[in-house]
């Protein structure tokens, strides 16, 4: 019985994750969806506020749209696509109905010290959607699992880093 139950339970893991995908496979989603646009690695890699949080040899695509709410659209992709990503590997998240924002953060090892990062977000109320794909070390990807995130009034989402601990 007790092989019976083991083998059920690896054939629903392996069913669950076999839905997952893959970080890079996220990011070229939402980079095909219409008016987004790349920014090569120059705003990653220079002095940023990517480079605050420890993002390394990444990419960013963001909305080239001026319009508040246009992206409403972009967030159910953004919601539909986080879905799909493994569940175990989400650090942190954020959701609102009242501004329409959404952040996600996924991490996973790569190596000792490295690890795969993708940041999805959305704020239909502030006009912006972006997604961001690196590298982090250890001790920023720790430190953003301990950050705050906090909505902004017009939309969109605040990380605060290096919070007093209570």
């Amino acid at each position: 019985m007790k092989k019976l139950i083991s083998l059920a339970t690896l054939l629903f893991c392996m069913a669950f994750n076999a839905g997952a995908i893959t970080y890079e496979e996220a990011f070229d989603s939402i980079k095909a969806l219409p008016r987004m646009k790349g920014v090569d690695r120059v705003l990653i890699s220079g002095d940023n506020i990517f480079q605050l949080l420890g993002i390394t040899d990444g990419q960013l695509i963001v909305w080239d749209g001026e319009k508040n709410m246009e992206t409403a659209p972009y967030y159910n992709e953004i919601y539909k696509i986080i879905g799909q990503l493994p569940p175990s590997e989400m650090i942190k998240s954020y959701m609102t109905g009242i501004t329409g924002s959404i952040l996600a953060i996924f991490a996973k090892p790569v190596s000792e010290n490295s690890n795969r990062i993708i940041i999805l977000a959305d704020s239909s109320g502030e006009g912006a959607t972006e997604a961001i794909i690196g590298y982090i070390n250890d001790d920023d990807l720790q430190a953003l699992q301990k950050s705050i995130l906090v909505p902004r009034s017009v939309g969109g989402t605040s990380i605060y880093m290096n919070a007093i601990n209570f």
